[in-house]
């Protein structure tokens, strides 16, 4: 299992902070993972990010598979209510830390404190990057809600070209293209063709 939170660490000292983190906890399929004020590591299986939207339908957002880790804004602060859901798309074992376990194997391992202090700044940068989408333009907002509900896994393949998609979102191809560009170079999407992989 390689997860981001022990990068830097040895074998042994990656199995200790793991070991520390406490005993892994099974998940049946369609079971809910997230749980609010601890990280979780998924160490098997594979489970969906659902956030629900105004119309009350659940949108996936993206996968996630062994050795990665949600939760870790919910952890420390004031603010712990959480906006999404992860659920189960196979049976899982996960593995939780509270804020104080945290703090025990950051003290033990700072390169592991780090680690999560990285992955949340790059988080922030994430959020600061859409945050300029959505006020660059009701385009640019448009077309990337657009996509973000037509995604599976996290990717949007078209089966018609952009003149459709400008004609389906009511706007201009000149509007469509501009948009693109925008979100492409502010590293929110890839494209490839007719296939948008949303980052």
């Amino acid at each position: 299992m390689d997860c981001f939170l022990f990068s830097k660490l040895n074998e042994t000292d990656k199995n200790e902070a793991l070991r520390l983190m406490g005993e892994p906890v099974r998940v049946p399929k369609n079971g809910e993972l997230y749980k609010v004020g601890y990280v979780g590591i998924l160490l098997s299986g594979s489970a969906k990010v659902c956030r629900t939207g105004d119309t009350g339908n659940a949108v996936t957002v993206r996968v996630i598979h062994s050795g990665e880790v949600f939760g870790a804004a919910s952890v420390f602060g004031e603010w712990k209510e959480g906006k999404s859901n992860i659920v189960a798309r196979s049976e899982c074992s996960v593995v939780y830390a509270s804020e104080d376990t945290l703090k025990g194997i950051f003290e033990k391992y700072p390169t592991v404190a780090v680690n999560y202090i990285s992955f949340l700044s790059d988080r922030i940068r994430f959020l600061n990057r859409r945050i300029d989408a959505f006020s660059a333009g009701s385009a640019v907002q448009k077309l990337y809600e657009y996509l973000v509900s037509q995604a599976v896994d996290g990717v949007v393949t078209l089966d018609f070209g952009l003149a459709e998609l400008s004609r389906r979102l009511k706007m201009g191809r000149s509007s469509l293209y501009r948009s693109l560009e925008f979100l492409e170079q502010n590293e929110l999407l890839e494209r490839d063709k007719h296939t948008f992989t949303l980052k």
